[in-house]
């Protein structure tokens, strides 16, 4: 794809379209904004995700407060809870909502690594919010879409066992179609594989596109099924990088904590600040984690150790605790992104010889020629 010189001199990005590539998604994804961004997320999912939760326990005639002391900031839904019709509904709802939360983070986080990788670094979060309010439609819906077909080819084969039960013609009406049946079981079986990609691949094709939901859809598909192998071969490279970085940085936090607990153990005397704050998460969420889980080796214990710290001190240092587990996950998340991001540019060259990084460099030079071609040198709008 042949650019104007000046998209062509301010092309610096450095992606080579290969497997390869998604060994840079450690690095592009350990970035102090993108991370950012996904630990606002992740909180804000957390903190609608327990309110539902909360609302069905209410309405399933528990005690919140009690709930609340027991399970604290990770309620576990129970037996009772999900008897109840509200009660579930209320948790699909915030599931929703929370999933929808992390869909949209995702496509901001991935059009701040898409520009990054264009070499723009003055990209901010306000303007892929702004991003997102344009394009966010393609994300909700393709993967509800996606669910919604999968669902009436569920119907479909419900309604093949119902021509069964027709006495004396139902089994051999049921028979006859069996063959389009398992035609039909074959791509459920793909939509099924489709729907759980589409939840990496539709914000970064947005982000990367800014297609419609139809695109979403088509690319989707598209995809996963002219290139598996290489998105297998691009997953398992990521993982494997993105998971050495992780230890990586957890070492380092490691250190942190370790650090400052022994400084402060020193000078005030008071014990047991980096056994509190590496087992933050579980002390917030002692039913979802019941044993220890510290943040840097969770299988290293059964139970809390002894600490000098309590009442509203331990709860300070816990919650700082779980920030820093977050920070890490948000690190996860943001490396993810990146990697699928840098998948995607890369099977889009590979199927169809499309540089989309080149292609925002032209829409972009486009733009910047039609507002200015079109004002005068006064400042004045010239007549159309």
């Amino acid at each position: 794809m042949q650019g104007s010189d000046s998209a062509v001199r301010n092309y610096v990005h450095k992606l080579k379209f290969q497997v390869k590539d998604t060994l840079l998604a450690a690095r592009y994804g350990f970035n102090a904004r993108n991370i950012w961004v996904f630990w606002k997320g992740t909180v804000q999912a957390w903190l609608v995700w327990v309110f539902f939760v909360y609302a069905g326990f209410l309405a399933a005639g528990d005690s919140v407060e009690a709930r609340f002391t027991a399970t604290r900031l990770c309620p576990v839904p129970d037996s009772l809870f999900m008897a109840n019709a509200p009660s579930v509904t209320l948790l699909v709802l915030g599931s929703l909502l929370a999933f929808y939360i992390y869909m949209i983070t995702a496509l901001k986080v991935s059009r701040l690594t898409f520009e990054q990788l264009r070499g723009d670094r003055f990209f901010s979060e306000a303007d892929a919010c702004r991003f997102c309010r344009s394009n966010w439609k393609a994300v909700v819906v393709t993967p509800l879409v996606i669910a919604a077909g999968i669902a009436m080819g569920i119907i479909a084969i419900f309604f093949i066992g119902l021509i069964g039960r027709i006495p004396s013609a139902g089994p051999v009406l049921a028979g006859l179609l069996a063959i389009p049946a398992w035609i039909l079981g074959l791509f459920l079986v793909l939509a099924l594989v489709v729907l759980l990609l589409s939840v990496f691949l539709v914000p970064v094709i947005t982000a990367t596109t800014k297609g419609d939901t139809f695109e979403c859809l088509f690319e989707v598909f598209s995809i996963v099924t002219s290139q598996p192998v290489r998105l297998f071969r691009g997953i398992v490279t990521g993982v494997f990088i993105r998971v050495t970085a992780l230890v990586v940085f957890s070492l380092f936090a490691w250190g942190s904590v370790s650090i400052i607990s022994s400084v402060l153990y020193r000078t005030s005397g008071i014990q047991g600040f980096g056994d509190t704050m590496e087992s933050g998460f579980s002390r917030i969420a002692p039913e979802a984690v019941p044993f220890y889980s510290s943040i840097f080796n969770p299988i290293s214990s059964t139970g809390h150790t002894d600490s000098s710290w309590g009442g509203p001190a331990e709860l300070i240092v816990s919650l700082a605790g779980a920030a820093v587990f977050l920070v890490l996950w948000a690190y996860w998340l943001s490396s993810c992104t990146a990697q699928w991001t840098i998948m995607y540019l890369g099977a889009r060259y590979n199927r169809d010889r499309e540089d989309l990084l080149l292609r925002a460099e032209e829409e972009e030079y486009r733009e910047f020629n039609r507002v200015y071609n079109s004002t005068s040198n006064d400042g004045d709008r010239t007549s159309e």
